[in-house]
């Protein structure tokens, strides 16, 4: 069987004037017109006039949340009203009796009407004899049943500060405490794996980097060649002694899997109200800090010490201040680019500071899609004039800061943020279609530091390619869809069209 493959029959990214790549032994050979390849021992792929992409690299999932939704471990409550939410809860409830937990994700109370959070008697009422946790969409907040606050309660007394029994409702690091307790064994762990790898190569993505718990990389690392999705690993800070004991750094690894950063989170969320501002919410209040300067000074500089890059959750214009002043008080190390994640609500003083310190960003433009512009998310909780000022990206790239893109998982799809991020509601935050496609390509993969570079067409680097079903512009890539993805040289199955 041939090794020599030709995608072709549409335009080819970056490369004008050419319409086919040569893929040889896994790797780009060249590109070019397909009329120039007359080789017969080539077999052709006729991509219909679609465009060929590098695939596309989510700089920013949660991928085993991804997977334990997409293989039904979890009760996936993603777009739906708060009736539909509940009602699907009682269904897994009554579906799975007798098991230790109930996991619903992806609720998100912002959409409804009227907008309120889930609470322990919502949940009480659906689902009186299961332990529910509910998890918000971004993460930082989860309701609770009485059943499952019962469960719960001697890991959660470490927290009390984060729980509100009354209400059922846990925040930050509570509800990781919480979701330790409904973590899948090894063999759901995999399941969920193959799941959300499917899920990625249905959207376009061919690398993934993965904010992970302390017990994943080693199935990460494990998984990442055999189900043919590349990963960068980046567990969480408290993890740093335990895997760099070995003299691991940051960059280490094969083609398939290795180490990113370590995950450090300054503050929450602005759904959760507890982004930490200079200027209070709407509804009071200006959110929290999670760690005090010292302890962010400290965090820093002992992984920039052993050769490890950190990842900064940093939402509002307080928490990201916060972090630039931690960055400039630690000296780190300007090579291993330290990240700040999310970013979205810069003031024009730390865009210039965050260029300075040599810092990268990972930015989400598929939540602007989400909660930006009138009456979303960022308006509602914040006001009209700071959802105008969130995510500017424009400012961001004129700037020169090392920008790329991921998803958060919310949702999963390079396609979606793209358009987000192209046809935004606001001036600052709406860039060009080449610029958004390069942070979703190159632009994520620069912020990896060492390691391969798949992510342009370069002939050597590994063929992982995204053809669509049409042409790519401004004006039609919300209609846009994934119709072939390629990983190192080889065309993915997925099971199902892509949605």
């Amino acid at each position: 069987m041939t090794t020599r493959e030709l995608v072709w029959g549409g335009p080819v990214w970056g490369h004008p004037g050419c319409d086919a790549v040569l893929v040889e032994h896994g790797l780009v050979a060249r590109v070019g017109q397909a009329e120039e390849f007359g080789d017969t021992e080539v077999r052709r792929i006729c991509t219909q006039g679609g465009s060929i992409l590098p695939g596309f690299v989510d700089g920013h999932t949660h991928l085993v949340e991804t997977g334990l939704a997409e293989s039904g471990f979890g009760v996936d409550l993603a777009g739906l009203d708060r009736g539909e939410a509940l009602a699907r809860i009682a269904d897994a409830a009554r579906a799975r009796a007798g098991q230790e937990w109930v996991l619903a994700t992806g609720w998100d109370e912002s959409l409804w009407d009227p907008a309120a959070c889930l609470q322990r008697a919502d949940l009480d009422r659906v689902a009186p004899g299961a332990a529910v946790v509910a998890v918000r969409v971004d993460g930082h907040v989860a309701a609770l049943n009485s059943a499952a606050l019962r469960r719960a309660g001697t890991v959660l007394a470490a927290a009390s500060r984060l729980v509100d029994a009354h209400a059922g409702e846990v925040r930050e690091a509570a509800v990781d405490l919480v979701r330790e307790l409904v973590r899948p064994d090894e063999a759901a762990l995999w399941d969920a794996l193959r799941a959300a790898t499917a899920a990625c190569h249905r959207l376009g993505i061919t690398t993934a980097h993965v904010l992970s718990g302390r017990v994943e990389p080693r199935v990460l690392f494990a998984a990442a060649a055999r189900l043919r999705l590349r990963l960068v690993v980046h567990p969480p800070v408290e993890s740093l002694d335990a895997i760099a004991g070995d003299g691991s750094r940051t960059g280490d690894g094969d083609d398939w899997a290795r180490w990113g950063g370590v995950k450090l989170f300054a503050d929450g969320s602005v759904g959760a109200r507890n982004a930490a501002f200079s200027a209070p919410y709407v509804a009071g209040g200006t959110g929290e800090l999670n760690h005090s300067f010292d302890e962010m000074v400290q965090a820093i500089a002992a992984a920039d010490r052993r050769g490890w890059q950190t990842l900064t959750h940093a939402i509002g214009d307080r928490a990201i201040d916060q972090v630039l002043r931690a960055h400039r008080q630690a000296g780190s190390d300007r090579e291993l680019l330290h990240r700040v994640e999310h970013y979205e609500f810069p003031a024009d003083d730390q865009i210039e500071s965050t260029r300075a310190l040599g810092l990268a960003v990972c930015m989400q433009p598929n939540f602007i899609g989400n909660w930006s512009g009138p009456c979303g998310l960022y308006a509602q909780a914040l006001g009209p004039e700071r959802d105008a000022r969130c995510n500017p990206l424009r400012a961001i790239i004129d700037a020169g800061i090392p920008l790329g893109f991921g998803s958060d998982g919310m949702p999963l799809g390079p396609l979606y943020g793209i358009a987000s991020a192209v046809a935004a509601p606001h001036d600052g935050q709406r860039i060009a279609l080449t610029e958004a496609v390069c942070a979703y390509t190159s632009g994520s993969v620069s912020l990896a530091g060492r390691g391969p570079s798949p992510g342009t067409f370069v002939v050597g680097a590994p063929a992982d390619l995204v053809v669509l079903d049409g042409p790519l512009d401004s004006d039609g890539i919300a209609s846009c869809r994934v119709a072939q993805t390629w990983v190192g040289g080889e065309r993915m199955s997925y099971g199902r069209e892509d949605g």
